[in-house]
């Protein structure tokens, strides 16, 4: 990712995932596969890999990143009423996240015109 080669980092994070799917990494490879979609502009897969991060690896560290980025990949993709439902969720479900992720959530609801 760093040397900005996703289509090759995607290859990797899949193949990690198939081999390693309980590994105590897998939430940050499977967040950093949207990453690798998110910067290709591929916000469908993108957002279908964060949700996967959400859903299967609700206890990783980067699990409220993955909600996070759902939801900003949401209003990319004109689904506001859902992207606010998430950063709802983001709140409700980590309110002990880290206080960078509350205060991107606060700017991305604001942006999205979340009440």
């Amino acid at each position: 990712m760093q040397a900005k080669r996703f289509a090759e980092s995607e290859e990797a994070f899949r193949a990690f995932l198939e081999l390693h799917p309980e590994h105590e990494l897998a939430g940050n490879a499977q967040y950093w596969l949207g990453e690798s979609h998110y910067v290709r502009q591929d916000y469908e897969a993108a957002a279908s890999a964060f949700l996967t991060g959400y859903q299967k690896y609700r206890t990783s560290t980067k699990a409220p990143d993955n909600l996070l980025k759902l939801g900003i990949t949401l209003v990319v993709l004109e689904q506001k009423q859902d992207a606010c439902a998430v950063f709802n969720e983001l709140s409700d479900r980590y309110p002990t996240a880290s206080s960078s992720i509350k205060r991107r959530m606060q700017r991305e609801k604001q942006k999205a015109g979340c009440a």
